[in-house]
């Protein structure tokens, strides 16, 4: 089958609401190890600040697992409270796993994309299990041709070897013909820069870019990101 072109999405706040079962999820974990005297609102930065510290090394190319498996220790260790964070990355995992959360929108926009012949592909740094449960608990699932998940394939974006595997698992698939959309700049942006693919950063709050990662095209809606669609040419 001859296509307009190829749109890989990432998931987490392009498609999926991951935003708000990280919250729920986080304040469950919070709840069941309680710190005497912190409250969730002054735990959770403090979550995200360690969170943030180690995506960055998995984006760099750092072991997923073994980073992931320490963030709750560490960051319970900053109120000085020990915490097996084994256990409690399995804890949060098993909410995760129920974040049946979409954005609104997005379904309509998948849907309206491949009536347009677009080949629509899911393009996720992530757990593989936690990645594919939300999918398919959301319906969403069969909407993609493909699902290219980081711990899937041993490498996450913004790698080059993600996108070269991608690719060669999509017949006919070529950085001209594809476009890559997607809400971080230091993942889905920079790495389709790194791999020759024209990009649509996703900020939807108007973030402001002070990154020095230049995305091609910029879209606050997904109206946006259709109109887009419409107006590249796909060679």
């Amino acid at each position: 089958m001859s296509y307009k072109g190829y749109l890989i999405f990432d998931l987490d706040d392009t498609i999926l609401d991951f935003k708000k079962g990280e919250k729920d999820g986080l304040n469950k974990v919070f709840k069941n190890h309680v710190i005497q005297d912190v409250h969730f609102d002054q735990w959770l930065p403090t979550f995200k600040q360690v969170n943030n510290a180690i995506w960055r090394q998995i984006e760099q190319g750092a072991s997923a697992k073994e980073l992931l498996d320490t963030r709750f220790s560490k960051t319970y260790q900053e109120f000085g409270v020990e915490a097996d964070g084994k256990l409690l990355e399995m804890e949060y995992r098993s909410y995760l796993d129920e974040n049946f959360f979409v954005l609104k929108g997005a379904k309509e926009m998948l849907l309206h994309l491949k009536k347009q012949n677009f080949q629509v592909i899911a393009g996720t740094n992530g757990k593989s299990s936690t990645q594919r449960n939300r999918l398919k608990g959301t319906g969403l699932e069969m909407l993609f041709e493909d699902i290219v998940i980081s711990d899937e394939i041993g490498y996450a974006k913004p790698h080059r070897k993600f996108f070269d595997i991608l690719m060669d698992r999509n017949k006919g698939m070529q950085p001209q013909n594809t476009l890559m959309i997607g809400d971080s700049l230091h993942s889905d942006i920079q790495g389709a820069i790194n791999s020759g693919i024209r990009n649509i950063w996703f900020n939807p709050f108007r973030l402001k870019n002070d990154s020095g990662i230049i995305p091609d095209y910029e879209a606050q809606s997904f109206d946006e990101i259709v109109k887009r669609t419409q107006s590249i040419v796909f060679k």
